[in-house]
């Protein structure tokens, strides 16, 4: 814990609490939701089923016939570029016996045929072939079915898909958050990092990690000796939305020393330019000199800071798209994670990690170090998109903080499941699970 001179100083630059959010000071007994195959069940019919969820990025369908497929729980999809330039989503799902289509995760195709009996479809959704029609009633294929289509809407550059015609536009689920993330231009970024793993915990227990900071001092020793990691702002947007700013130009106040530079705070003055030396004794004084070291950057780089605060110019800003993403904005580039259930073990989940990056050429332009590019990653947006890489639990590639969540959060997926686990208690530092799993409790009871 901070001092409480350290408390006392920094308490008033940070608020805990967002206008209109109270937390509760009761126990929270509900935590069979991140092992029970009922609520699992529950989840896939009143949540995932639902509402929007981001399926890829609209990049990755740039000409007709590309497509790419997208698995959420027990169900597999195809979004494709048709004929007439727009993008579709389908289910992967013949319409003869219910054989699914073979399919990569990416590819370009000139029509979509059952590798079971040869139906086949053109890119539109529309029947193109039933294979030995002749021999079928004409009652059985007179309606010559359609693939069965899905609500399909972009944003930021990407793709979401809503299984549910009731649903409201994607515009108004995201509501305010829209707007707020406007000004980084997520749509005009090009992926840079696209990893995924399975890992041996609930989805939610992955998400829960990463909508709080309260774990970095314990989990993540490198990070709090480079960012304050007790005192973060935080804002909601309607619908389960929300954001942290994480300050990253102050130390932990957990720190013996917080003016005392660290190895790794210099990295974060290094990387706008200024020489770690000048702040000997008075790093007080380095917020102000890494605003403008950072402007200087992004003009360098082709970019108007003047569209940016301050704070999103130096800060990490840390989003909740609900129900299943983060973002990690900066106005260099984004660190998106998506977590999504498996199909039938609800003590599992498929963890995703992609990195967007503006589009630049110039030496010297990378990503924030913790995301993790390997070296030499073109981010000109000259050359092919990197392949995606499945990657085992435990094993490194996702970045040292996330490596470092990976190998822990197994631990917890195992301890709410114990007898002697009575139920969860929240801080103000977790005040955004308390929001979030308000909006999931709704969808959960309607």
């Amino acid at each position: 814990m901070p001092t409480d001179k350290a408390a006392e100083q920094l308490a008033g630059t940070r608020n805990f609490m967002p206008p209109g959010l109270r937390l509760g000071d009761e126990v929270l007994t509900d935590q069979k939701k991140y092992y029970s195959a009922e609520i699992a069940r529950q989840e896939w019919n009143s949540l995932w089923t639902r509402v929007w969820t981001i399926a890829g990025r609209v990049s990755d369908v740039a000409s007709p016939g590309d497509y790419f497929r997208y698995e959420l729980g027990g169900e597999s999809f195809v979004i494709v570029r048709s004929t007439d330039d727009r993008i579709r989503a389908f289910y992967n799902v013949c319409q003869h016996r219910g054989s699914r289509f073979d399919l990569g995760e990416f590819g370009n195709a000139a029509k979509f045929v059952c590798p079971f009996h040869s139906w086949a479809w053109n890119i539109d959704g529309t029947l193109k072939r039933i294979t030995d029609i002749e021999t079928f009633p004409p009652k059985t294929v007179c309606d010559r079915p359609n693939l069965s289509e899905v609500r399909c809407e972009t944003w930021g550059g990407f793709v979401f898909i809503c299984m549910d015609d009731r649903a409201p536009p994607l515009t108004e689920f995201l509501g305010t958050l829209a707007a707020a993330l406007a000004p980084y231009g997520i749509e005009e970024m090009i992926v840079a990092k696209d990893y995924s793993a399975d890992w041996p915990t609930n989805w939610k227990i992955g998400l829960d990690a990463f909508m709080e900071g309260y774990h970095a001092h314990a989990r993540h020793p490198e990070l709090i000796r480079m960012i304050d990691d007790y005192n973060f702002e935080y804002e909601v947007f309607g619908n389960g939305h929300s954001r942290m700013i994480i300050p990253m130009t102050a130390k932990s106040p957990r720190l013996k020393d917080p003016s005392a530079l660290t190895a790794e705070f210099c990295l974060s003055l290094q990387a706008v330019g200024l020489d770690p030396r000048e702040f000997e004794g008075r790093l007080q004084d380095a917020r102000p000199a890494m605003i403008e070291g950072k402007r200087r950057w992004m003009e360098r780089f082709g970019m108007d800071p003047s569209a940016f605060s301050e704070t999103q110019i130096i800060d990490d800003a840390n989003y909740n798209v609900f129900p299943n993403i983060t973002f990690n904005a900066h106005p260099e580039g984004v660190l998106v994670m998506r977590f999504r259930p498996h199909a039938t073990d609800p003590n599992r989940c498929h963890y995703d990690v992609w990195v967007l990056t503006r589009t630049c050429d110039a030496p010297g332009f990378a990503m924030p170090f913790y995301m993790a590019v390997p070296e030499g990653t073109d981010l000109s947006g000259k050359g092919p998109r990197p392949a995606r890489r499945h990657i085992k639990h435990g094993e490194e590639g996702m970045g040292l903080v996330l490596d470092q969540d990976a190998e822990f959060l197994p631990t917890v997926q195992a301890g709410v499941q114990s007898r002697g686990f009575r139920g969860i208690r929240l801080s103000h530092q977790e005040l955004r699970l308390r929001y979030y799993y308000e909006e999931y409790n709704r969808h959960l009871r309607a």
